[in-house]
């Protein structure tokens, strides 16, 4: 006997056929794609809006003041260091730059985040990393500057002294 299955024997289970497999419909992932993309947009352009990047080092403003001061460390200079530092934090210049050769750690990304000022006092609120070796390491890290092993501050502080600005904020590794 032959049924709708074709020719099968007498007595043997029915075969079945494969079920038919449908792709879902991708429009679902398409929206939920852009959803997650607009709001990752989003908050890049949240991040972008309130930080920038350092003015250029100069004595014209607390936040020029703490790019100069914070490039010098970059470059290990230990002129520039001293010459963005108050005259009374001066003679801590050298130890900063010791520690961060100690460490053999380097700054990277240094990003303005905020700023609160009067006519001769400053904070700069600072976003920047700080990255170090790991322990017994050629592998370097780079964390947020608050963060172990150096404990760095997240703000620097600022003093008009003869209409210049200057860094009073040693930013100086544990």
């Amino acid at each position: 006997m032959t049924g709708p299955e074709g020719d099968a024997e007498p007595g043997a289970p029915p075969r079945v056929g494969m079920p038919v497999l449908r792709q879902e419909p991708r429009r679902g992932h398409f929206r939920f794609l852009l959803l997650v993309g607009g709001g990752l947009a989003l908050l890049i352009f949240l991040r972008v809006l309130s930080t920038h990047p350092l003015p250029p080092p100069s004595h014209q403003s607390s936040q020029a003041a703490v790019a100069g001061y914070l490039a010098g460390i970059e470059r290990h200079n230990l002129r520039q260091v001293e010459s963005y530092l108050a005259p009374s934090e001066r003679a801590g210049a050298e130890s900063v730059l010791q520690a961060f050769a100690t460490q053999r750690a380097y700054i990277s990304g240094p990003v303005a985040s905020g700023l609160s000022q009067s006519a001769t006092r400053a904070t700069v609120a600072l976003s920047v990393e700080v990255c170090s070796p790991l322990p017994g390491s050629r592998i370097f890290s780079c964390e947020s500057v608050d963060r172990e092993p150096l404990g760095l501050p997240r703000q620097m502080s600022c003093i008009k002294v003869d209409g210049k600005w200057y860094v009073t904020t040693l930013f100086k590794p544990s």
